[in-house]
């Protein structure tokens, strides 16, 4: 396994973008693409979380946290809270319903693939926004988040650390058992 600080660092500094997307959007990009859009959108609100753990570290608010300052989602429709609210839903259960939104706390959002105009986006009790639009408010509220870093270099000790503690598909370290695959017992 090779370590990814070697592997996206240079003179010119850490190749912030190419780290997040070979850890994160590959994976992202291969589920959206299949026209798995829930299993997309797990993935993006799990990589959000790992950004949100590396800025803020073991906080409970840190998604919300980090959405609000670097993630504008007005134009979408919703809020950090609300995608926090839908975030629960689909990773505990793979449904809209979370306890803040079963209790009528915070309002039950969704997405659609696709943003027509024509189309309402409020439908039946649930908020639909454009999955595409969150993925590109995301890319932008990355490259504030990168920039950051420019602005305050030692928040980079801090990256380093709690960067090391993730995981992803792209570094984890593969043992070869046998030539059939995964190992069963007798």
């Amino acid at each position: 396994m090779v370590d990814w600080l070697r592997k996206y660092a240079s003179d010119e500094g850490i190749n912030f973008s190419q780290l997040i997307h070979d850890d994160y959007f590959l994976a992202i990009k291969l589920t959206f693409n299949a026209g798995l859009y829930v299993s997309a959108m797990k993935l993006l609100v799990c990589c959000i979380d790992s950004l949100a753990y590396i800025e803020y570290g073991d906080d409970r608010g840190a998604f919300v946290k980090w959405m609000e300052e670097y993630c504008e989602l007005a134009p979408l429709g919703i809020t950090a809270a609300e995608l926090w609210e839908l975030r629960n839903g689909l990773l505990h259960m793979t449904n809209l319903s979370s306890s803040k939104v079963r209790k009528e706390q915070v309002r039950r959002i969704s997405f659609r693939v696709g943003d027509a105009p024509e189309i309402p986006r409020d439908v039946g009790g649930v908020y639909y926004f454009d999955f595409l639009g969150l993925v590109q408010a995301f890319a932008q509220a990355q490259a504030r988040w990168i920039e950051s870093y420019n602005n305050d270099r030692g928040k980079f000790a801090t990256f380093v650390e709690r960067y090391d503690e993730t995981i992803s598909d792209s570094r984890v370290a593969v043992a070869r058992l046998g030539s059939g695959g995964f190992a069963t017992a007798p």
